[in-house]
């Protein structure tokens, strides 16, 4: 039976095999001259007699590499829909289509082993394809992610560490699921990328941030919060609400943040900041070039006794949140192969 389940797949596993050893081959070359360029920047602007400032330097760098940089996020991300579509889904409605479902079921393996051969054989491939193909990128994009100093974008925590594997075993067992309920193998392969691209979304969007509870923070308006400050806008109207983007922790994952707040917890209106804003423009000049400093204006905010609430998840969130969305992926690929167990069973020829 296992010698059968090879022959029957070895062409998706060579075409696996060879996509593998090709971006090996390509990450492993760019990666070392990645590295390469990422010390010799990083010893150049930090030398006494620097020219250019790291910070000019890093962005170069994330420039120069940002193209193969999403080509390799690409492929991680879409390797786990691939294997759903191209080996979950026809894996049982190609038997039926074919009808040679009615000999390998009345041989002396039973269907249920049968099944569970096929299943356990191309879960594992699937684990190894996604896996060597994260641990790859991972690799390669380090320095990068150095640099960004932010692991909890979709691109980033979707396409390393252990996640693709869960999305992987996921798409798989979506995708025999829908193939054993359609049993045609075209209309099963659309449904698995609709469904597995769904599921995605939701979990990214509405499950991700709740999967532990999130620290909330409030920080008081004066000028040491603002010389930290990356925007402040007021609103047109003199009744409207001011914004004041605070940074989070380093690392961490900013999911919220209100509007600058008076002491009773409401947004303060554009009016009472007017005349700080003024005095800024005053002291600094309206055709300053570069960022601006918002220190001064903080200390001008501060005796209306202002601040910001915020809300994110600390950094050292990053690696249990990447267990539970793998494991909650890997417990739904394990109730979809029950279902396939459940239906195999009743199903008739």
């Amino acid at each position: 039976m296992i010698w059968l389940a090879w022959r029957q797949f070895r062409t998706q596993a060579l075409v696996a095999a060879l996509i593998v050893a090709a971006a090996a081959v390509y990450l492993l070359i760019t990666g070392t001259q990645l590295r390469h360029a990422y010390t010799a920047d990083l010893v150049s602007c930090q030398s006494p007699n620097a020219q250019y400032s790291c910070f000019g330097l890093m962005n170069q760098l994330q420039s120069d590499y940002s193209g193969p940089q999403y080509l390799a996020e690409f492929l991680v991300m879409a390797a786990p829909a691939l294997i759903g579509i191209f080996w979950g889904a026809p894996m049982i409605a190609g038997e039926l289509e074919r009808g040679t479902h009615y000999m390998a079921w009345n041989q002396s393996v039973t269907r249920t082993r049968w099944l569970a051969v096929k299943l356990t054989g191309t879960a594992l491939a699937a684990l190894i394809t996604a896996g060597l193909l994260s641990l790859l990128l991972t690799w390669w994009a380090s320095p990068l992610d150095t640099v960004a100093g932010n692991r909890w974008g979709t691109r980033v925590f979707n396409a390393r560490d252990i996640t693709p594997l869960g999305y992987a075993l996921f798409a798989f067992a979506l995708g025999v699921t829908l193939g054993l309920l359609i049993r045609r193998t075209v209309p099963a392969m659309a449904a698995t990328l609709a469904i597995f691209l769904a599921v995605q979304v939701l979990v990214t969007v509405v499950v991700r941030p709740n999967l532990l509870p999130a620290t909330t923070a409030s920080v008081p308006v004066n000028r040491t919060s603002m010389s930290q400050a990356v925007r402040f806008d007021r609103a047109d109207a003199d009744t409207g609400p001011v914004r004041i983007d605070l940074p989070t922790p380093s690392g961490s994952w900013a999911l919220s943040q209100s509007y600058a707040l008076t002491s009773d917890g409401r947004p303060v209106q554009t009016a009472r900041v007017l005349n700080c804003w003024r005095l800024l423009l005053s002291q600094a000049g309206e055709g300053k070039q570069g960022s601006p400093d918002f220190g001064p204006l903080g200390a001008c905010l501060a005796p209306l006794d202002l601040h910001v609430d915020l809300t994110y998840q600390p950094v050292g969130r990053y690696w249990p949140m990447q267990w539970i969305e793998t494991g909650l992926y890997a417990v739904l690929a394990a109730l979809l192969a029950a279902a396939c167990f459940r239906r195999m069973r009743r199903l008739r020829g």
